[in-house]
């Protein structure tokens, strides 16, 4: 009983540490950022070989500024307690598709966040190698992530089917994009797993 009771003062003194550290990087990183807000423009446009940085200058100033308030809301806690520190369970399985709505990109407040049409956008950086450090690259780990941006087309379900079928999306499920962002679902009941 002495031993099960030391345990779990020892983990849960651990979980308390890693909370402490995850809010200590997090308000780290927002202090760097705007430290770094003057020259963040030029390092942009250095790092990802985008002139528009730093050619529209006080756009981005400004632009950074709606960003760095847009991750103080949470998307810092994510990545330092989720995605570095894996600290909440994944689900069994997410299934859906991007639809570019843009509700991931920080509510459409993402710096690099390009809009292609009316109803689409796109990153701007999605190609980078940079990116796959970042929480983008992570979404949708959770169902929190998809709560938190009111996602339309990724879903959780509790496991993955057990066969393959042929689709679009995987799994018989097509999306089909409509307008006001509300996906609809067709599911192929009649998909046979394909040999090709």
């Amino acid at each position: 009983m002495h031993k099960v009771v030391k345990v779990l003062n020892v983990h849960s003194g651990a979980k308390i540490f890693k909370h402490i550290l995850t809010k200590a990087a997090k308000h780290l990183s927002v202090i760097v950022f705007y430290i770094l807000l003057p020259v963040q423009p030029i390092l942009l446009t250095v790092v990802f070989f985008k002139p528009k940085f730093i050619l529209n200058y006080w756009i981005t100033i400004s632009k950074l500024l709606i960003y760095i308030d847009a991750l103080k809301e949470g998307p810092l806690d994510h990545y330092f307690t989720d995605v570095v520190g894996l600290e909440n369970e994944v689900p069994a399985h997410i299934e859906g598709s991007c639809i570019k709505c843009g509700n991931c990109c920080l509510n459409k407040r993402c710096v690099f966040l390009e809009q292609t049409s009316d109803t689409e956008f796109e990153c701007g950086i999605y190609t980078s190698a940079f990116r796959k450090f970042s929480n983008c690259n992570s979404f949708p780990l959770n169902a929190q992530d998809i709560a938190r941006y009111d996602c339309p087309s990724y879903y959780i379900t509790s496991a993955p089917p057990s066969n393959k079928v042929t689709s679009n999306a995987g799994y018989g499920v097509h999306w089909i994009q409509p307008s006001g962002y509300t996906p609809k679902v067709n599911i192929n009941k009649n998909a046979v797993a394909s040999d090709s």
